[in-house]
């Protein structure tokens, strides 16, 4: 119970978590997105009703553009000159011409042309003097008879508003405000002669304009260039004149104004042509009923969101949590769960498994890294040995010990140092060198090195790369390559001995058999020289048939306990003497030579306990008889050798390191005390403990007594200065400063992270 209680504990700050991360976006998203909508549906009102406006402008200039046309035309003919619409027989004709300019118009409710100096004003209707007119066709209301005869004087277009007109007919009077258009004739004449005189009823003006608010509630207006109201379409609440007198109208576009309170948006659009201005007047609140669908949209797009949003987090937190509780599980297999959650959670479990996981980790890599010089060692020597024969478990081996080769050709090369060059005070400067040349890179091949622990000599795996021709060629211009590197980074000119040229890694230990042959003559070339395998004299031997390159080969291989490379040599000394055509005598001579030459090593190397019966391999009956024998020979040699040799440096590193492990805490132990102990050189034991261990001997000490430390402080409350001079230093201080350096972290430290 406690532990789902934890469990749902866990869980739920997941959950949290995600909401939060989910809701914090969420919630600016959404305002943003809401305010976004409304200023762009309101944008998007206006710019419709300017849109609209723009179109009633454009309307109305053409409009009054084909009224200014028309008076130019009534102005120019000859119909409708003062003489003709005044006689008696052709005013009927001209009476009929200005019904067809008045049909010519869609807003014209009536036209009338006035000359000068005449009382008589001429409609479409008939001619009527003015005092006729005002009393049997028109009633004006405020614009007198006076008034009328002064505008129709005028000299300049202009518009006048006549409010309330009273159209008389035959049935009943019709009450209709106008809009009377006056246009003085000719046109740009500065002494007129007449006046043409349109009607224009208001409601058709307002027409224009009432498709401009559609549903909306609203009020829209004309004014003219002396802000005086042309026509109106009210929707809304009107306006009084004084609050439409105090509007700043002279502005373009869209302005947010305050009236009697409220806020209002103001659109306002101008005519350059007649300098009209048109004028749309909505309360804001107007935007926000046109929102209310939108903003019902939006507010369930929203709750959705939200919703998905919920469940998403609820998924996602066990989601989360899920991969915690199985590792919780996997890591508290078998101990007691609710012991371990007492005073945290599944985290904080985790957290101190994986510390602790870590700490083992941080160990066993630094014991790996301390062993990976020891293992490349290994495999090369293995490499050199021919002990690996599957292409494929090298590449693989080569890959995890990062060990980079050429694809191409491989061949050894024997680096022989000339003698006395190291002595047993200088192993420091052997050290050096040996590591500067174990990794060579010179482009198009790499050279690695291992030590060979006699001799002062090296051999370099070299690989190189791919050459479509001649690759013998390639390798006699990279050996002098690789002279020249040694000379410039270790000033030393060292003889170097050259195996053959093969293709495939597991064919390596061939090349260093025959490296190592060369050996034999290095005392007769000066230092410096450079040996090929295929260049060995033979000049005696050869005129016989002799092979004395294989022969040197298989005392080598011999030497080495190389069973693959000694019976491969064997058997091409017997097929070349097979392919040769000699004598019986000269073919004896040559068995007993070979015989000669393998019990001469064997002897050399204190073998000859090994050769039970050496009268049945002397009086042998052919030379098939005589190779099947030599063979088994040589197969139990090489067992023998390479047995002596592990048991050998089995027993000798046992020894050595448990001398060390037994004595690493006495300040007095050097190598020097090692070697007298074991009657070995300084500088044979020094290499020997870096070919066993993968370090040094100085670095292996080190490591022990760095591990007794820590096992101590660990373990025991010793005080840390005890502890130091009871593992073998004497100066605590610079200890500590090592410490710190290796560890990361001071003694003290140490201590307290690990109690």
């Amino acid at each position: 119970m406690f532990r789902n209680r934890i469990k749902s504990r866990l869980l739920y700050k997941y959950i949290v978590s995600y909401l939060l991360v989910f809701l914090v976006p969420f919630l600016i998203m959404s305002t943003i997105i809401y305010y976004n909508s409304v200023s762009s549906l309101r944008q998007e009102i206006e710019q419709s009703n300017i849109n609209k406006l723009e179109q009633v402008e454009k309307l109305t200039n053409e409009r009054m553009k084909e009224l200014e046309t028309l008076a130019a035309r009534i102005s120019y003919d000859p119909r409708l000159t003062p003489y003709m619409i005044s006689h008696g027989y052709y005013s009927g004709e001209a009476i009929d011409e200005l019904k067809k300019y008045k049909a010519n118009s869609s807003i014209i409710e009536e036209l009338f042309v006035y000359y000068h100096d005449d009382e008589t004003i001429y409609s479409t209707s008939g001619s009527f003097t003015i005092d006729a007119l005002m009393q049997k066709k028109y009633r004006f209301g405020e614009w007198g008879k006076e008034d009328l005869i002064s505008d129709l004087h005028t000299k300049l277009p202009f518009i006048k508003t006549v409010n309330n007109v009273v159209v008389k007919n035959d049935y009943n009077d019709k009450h209709e405000n106008m809009i009377a258009y006056l246009f003085p004739i000719a046109p740009n004449n500065p002494q007129p002669y007449g006046t043409v005189m349109y009607f224009i009823e208001e409601s058709t003006m307002t027409d224009l304009i009432q498709n401009i608010l559609g549903e909306t509630e609203g009020n829209v207006y004309i004014f003219n260039e002396n802000n005086q109201t042309i026509a109106s379409a009210i929707n809304d609440e009107p306006i009084s004149e004084e609050d439409l007198e105090s509007l700043s109208l002279d502005n373009y576009g869209v302005n947010n104004i305050k009236l009697n309170g409220k806020d209002y948006s103001l659109v306002s659009v101008k005519s350059e042509l007649s300098g009209w201005k048109f004028i749309t007047l909505m309360e804001d609140k107007q935007f926000f009923k046109l929102l209310n669908n939108t903003t019902i949209l939006i507010f369930a797009m929203l709750i959705v969101l939200l919703i998905v949003g919920f469940v998403l987090a609820v998924i996602l937190g066990k989601n989360q949590y899920k991969p915690i509780q199985n590792l919780f599980e996997i890591t508290n297999m078998g101990r007691k769960k609710t012991a371990d959650l007492e005073g945290g959670n599944e985290l904080e479990t985790l957290r101190k498994t994986i510390t602790h996981v870590f700490e083992d980790h941080q160990i066993l890599n630094e014991t790996m890294f301390m062993q990976k010089p020891f293992a490349r060692d290994q495999f090369l020597v293995k490499l050199l040995k021919g002990n690996i024969s599957d292409g494929k478990e090298i590449n693989s081996l080569l890959h995890s010990l990062n060990i980079q080769m050429k694809d191409g050709h491989y061949f050894v090369t024997i680096v022989y140092f000339e003698k006395g060059t190291f002595i047993e005070d200088n192993l420091e400067e052997r050290e050096k060198v040996f590591n500067t040349l174990s990794n060579i890179s010179l482009g198009n091949a790499t050279a690695h090195g291992i030590d060979l622990f006699y001799n002062d000599a090296m051999a370099l795996i070299v690989s190189m790369d791919q050459v479509a021709k001649d690759a013998n060629k390639e390798r006699q211009k990279l050996v002098p390559q690789i002279q020249q590197y040694i000379h410039e980074t270790c000033l030393f000119d060292p003889t170097i001995g050259v195996g053959g040229l093969y293709e495939e890694k597991n064919l390596i230990n061939r090349s260093y058999i025959e490296a190592l042959a060369t050996m034999e003559y290095k005392f007769v070339k000066p230092q410096g020289s450079i040996i090929y395998f295929e260049e060995i004299s033979i000049h005696p031997e050869q005129s016989l048939g002799y092979p004395i390159e294989e022969q040197m080969k298989l005392v080598q291989s011999l030497k080495q306990g190389d069973q693959i490379v000694a019976a491969e040599t064997l058997s091409n000394m017997f097929k070349n003497l097979a392919d040769k055509d000699l004598s019986i005598q000269v073919l004896k001579c040559i068995c007993f030579d070979i015989i000669n030459a393998i019990v001469k090593t064997i002897s050399e190397m204190g073998l000859s306990k090994d050769i039970q019966d050496f009268k049945a391999i002397a009086d042998f009956n052919s030379i098939e008889q005589l190779h099947k024998q030599l063979h088994e020979l040589v197969l139990t040699i090489c067992e023998e050798v390479d047995g002596k040799k592990e048991s050998h440096n089995d027993k000798l590193r046992n020894d050595v390191l448990d001398y060390i492990r037994d004595n690493y805490n006495m300040y007095e132990l050097s190598l020097e005390s090692i070697a007298l102990e074991f009657q070995l050189s300084v500088s044979y034991l020094s290499r020997f403990i870096k070919g066993q261990t993968g370090v040094t001997f100085t670095q292996y000490l080190q490591d022990l007594r760095m591990e007794d430390v820590k096992r101590q402080l660990r373990e025991t409350d010793k005080p840390i200065k005890e502890i130091v001079v009871q593992v073998g230093y004497l100066d605590v201080a610079n200890f500590t400063r090592k410490f710190k350096k290796i560890v990361g972290v001071t003694p003290g430290q140490y201590r307290n992270l690990n109690r």
